[in-house]
Formats: structure tokens, C-alpha cells, sequence
């Protein structure tokens, strides 16, 4: 073998052995509810009353429980990307009543108004957030940070 060709090859290997562990460092962490609830206990929302809920509920694996400055919040971890889909779709409101909300048809035509709390959902990877409350501000606020976590 060529002199320059070993050289080159223990470069490379000594590139790869010390700047991995230094790249690792910079990757993220994997997403946990425990980095969920830090993200956002960090982002100053006022979180409360955090409790893991037993058994958890909508088939997920595991769930939390908070309430956010008033709104109430649920997240949901998942195994199974079917039952999170599934889920996902089921607690977003669908077009037509969002419309229907939004423009105050149905009272417009003498219907009671509605008593369903406005409610946002937000979906990472195999956790769904799901959170309820009237200040709709907080819950758009809510979900961004926990999309950006």
C-alpha cells in the first residue's frame, strides 16, 4: 500500500473517532413526556396540577394530565401510528361546524349558543396534545411550543 493512502485512512478514522461523540452532543434528545412537560415548564406558561393518569385513556401507552394558566391539557403517547391518526382526526373539529362557529350562524338563527370550549390539537411524532380552554391566545401559544420542542 501507497504511504499516502494509510495517512489518509488513519486521518479519516481519527476525524470519525473524535468528532462523533462531538456531534452527538448537538443532535436533540429524543422526545419524552419528560422533556415535553420541561419545554413547557421553560417556556413560562404556568403549568399546574401535572398528574400521569392510570390507566391512560383513547388507547394511548401513556398519559399527562396539566392545566395550563386555565386550560386544561391532555398528552398522549402512542405505539401504534394507526391509533394516533385515528385520534388525531377524531378530536380536530370538522370544517363545517368550525365555519358555522366562527361566524355565529347558528346563532344567527336563534340557536343557544354553543358550550363547547374552544379546543386545539397538536400531533409530534407519537404524542398528541390535546388542550381545551377560552382564551384561544393561550392554546395557539400552547401548541406552538409544543410543536417546536
Amino acid at each position: 500500500m501507497d504511504l499516502a493512502k494509510i495517512v489518509k485512512i488513519f486521518l479519516v478514522l481519527g476525524i470519525v473517532v473524535i468528532g462523533g461523540p462531538i456531534l452527538l452532543q448537538f443532535l436533540p434528545e429524543p422526545l419524552s413526556m419528560e422533556r415535553i412537560i420541561d419545554g413547557l415548564k421553560k417556556s413560562d406558561l404556568g403549568i399546574t396540577e401535572i398528574q400521569k393518569v392510570e390507566p391512560p385513556t383513547n388507547e394511548s401507552i401513556a398519559q399527562i394530565r396539566f392545566v395550563v394558566n386555565g386550560a386544561f391539557a391532555d398528552i398522549y403517547q402512542y405505539d401504534d401510528e394507526g391509533k394516533i391518526a385515528r385520534y388525531a382526526e377524531m378530536y380536530k373539529q370538522d370544517p363545517g361546524t368550525a365555519i358555522v362557529e366562527a361566524w355565529g350562524l347558528a346563532q344567527s338563527l336563534g340557536a343557544a349558543p354553543s358550550k363547547n370550549k374552544p379546543q386545539r390539537v397538536a400531533r409530534r411524532k407519537m404524542y398528541l396534545l390535546v388542550v381545551q380552554g377560552e382564551d384561544t391566545a393561550l392554546l395557539d401559544r400552547i401548541v406552538k411550543v409544543f410543536s417546536e420542542l
